[in-house]
């Protein structure tokens, strides 16, 4: 278990030019090349990560099979990951799932959640930096789907807005983050931000 801090930075859309100028002008380079993240959030029939993510409660969980496609899950391309924030920090563990077709049938059974099924499908477009020994991510063309009975259904929305991310070890004070990027911080989930508009999008279905 390694525990590490993520900070995601408020950059406008239209600034991200500007942003990209300032990590190369800071030494900063491609890790590697840009890539299509597709996640499948679980949860259980209350929604109570959402909740909890949304109250900031701690101990809480993000449960999701996570694949680099915009294909249809398979265990070869596939990883089972459980997002932890503790009183302690944060960690990920990540597993191979060999259960993948009962996992997204019936959904997982969690010690502190019950039963969770797939509910929402996030894919995004991912370009990978690392500035002053620091990773930083930008993601773009932000995707949500609805997931019913284990299979994606109906197209939510595209985000508008463009997430950029650090990602440093528990090591890393919080005071070197904000002198080596001088950028304002902002708070987002795009497993909340999915769960939102999923509502929104029932609401408008009600009216």
């Amino acid at each position: 278990m390694s525990f590490r801090k993520e900070e995601k930075l408020k950059i406008h859309k239209n600034k991200l030019y500007d942003l990209i100028d300032w990590i190369n002008s800071n030494g900063g380079y491609i890790l590697h090349e840009k890539r299509i993240v597709s996640s499948t959030y679980f949860d259980n029939d209350q929604f109570q990560m959402y909740h909890d993510s949304e109250e900031g409660s701690v101990p809480r969980k993000k449960i999701r099979i996570r694949s680099y496609t915009n294909e249809s899950h398979t265990e070869n391309n596939s990883l089972l990951e459980v997002k932890i924030s503790s009183v302690e920090g944060r960690y990920k563990t990540v597993s191979k799932s060999s259960n993948l077709k009962k996992y997204l049938a019936i959904g997982v059974l969690d010690s502190d959640y019950g039963i969770c099924r797939p509910v929402l499908r996030v894919s995004y477009r991912r370009i990978y930096y690392k500035v002053h020994k620091i990773r930083l991510t930008i993601d773009h063309d932000i995707r949500y789907r609805r997931v019913y009975n284990g299979k994606e259904c109906s197209f939510l929305e595209k985000d508008p807005d463009v997430i950029v991310e650090l990602k440093a070890g528990s090591n890393v004070s919080t005071k070197y983050l904000y002198q080596m990027f001088p950028f304002d911080r902002v708070r987002f989930s795009k497993y909340s931000r999915a769960v939102q508009m999923l509502r929104m999008n029932m609401h408008r279905s009600n009216i």
